[in-house]
């Protein structure tokens, strides 16, 4: 009895194991880099909880994958991510998850010491149809590209938010030249 409750255990916590989404590794290099971006949803029913993104590296069979840390204003980010490849492929908003992207042709490249401004867009709703009032099927929306907040903007609305002096500095330099 015992040896089948020690299997049924060890059984368990694989699974579990197997379970769990590894988070984006960052890295305190001199070399990382930081991504922002802002999502304006204004137009839209939801308040934005989440921005997910994906690195190109696995843990496993797994992608590493973390929400970026995101504001119910539209901005999110995150600070310290190694060069290499991201992808944005859904984000979260009143509590529904919303597909951006599962195309391999959408990553990002993030170059060694950058700063990477995925721009501003906006969160439209589309023509909805009956099935959509109901709530039946769900809406659909889009995010398209837009020129406002620009990017100065949008770096100072992050200079606000980060914390590491470097990023602070960075930003800075940026917001001078």
């Amino acid at each position: 009895m015992r040896i089948w409750q020690i299997c049924s255990l060890t059984a368990l916590l694989i699974l579990s194991g197997c379970a769990l989404k590894p988070s984006i590794r960052t890295s305190m290099e001199p070399n990382s880099s930081l991504i922002v971006g802002y999502f304006d949803m204004s137009e839209s029913p939801y308040e934005l909880s989440c921005v997910t993104m994906t690195q190109d590296e696995r843990s496993g069979i797994v992608y590493r994958q973390s929400c970026m840390t995101t504001l119910p204003s539209g901005l999110f980010y995150m600070e310290n991510v190694p060069p290499m490849k991201y992808h944005i492929p859904f984000f979260n908003a009143g509590g529904k998850l919303h597909m951006i992207s599962s195309s391999e042709r959408d990553l990002i490249d993030v170059p060694p010491e950058s700063m990477v401004f995925i721009g501003p867009y906006k969160y439209k709703l589309h023509d909805k149809n009956l099935a959509q009032v109901l709530k039946i099927t769900s809406e659909k929306y889009g995010l398209e590209p837009v020129k406002s907040p620009s990017k100065k903007e949008v770096l100072n609305m992050l200079l606000k938010e980060v914390k590491d002096p470097r990023w602070k500095q960075r930003i800075q330099q940026a917001l001078s030249k």
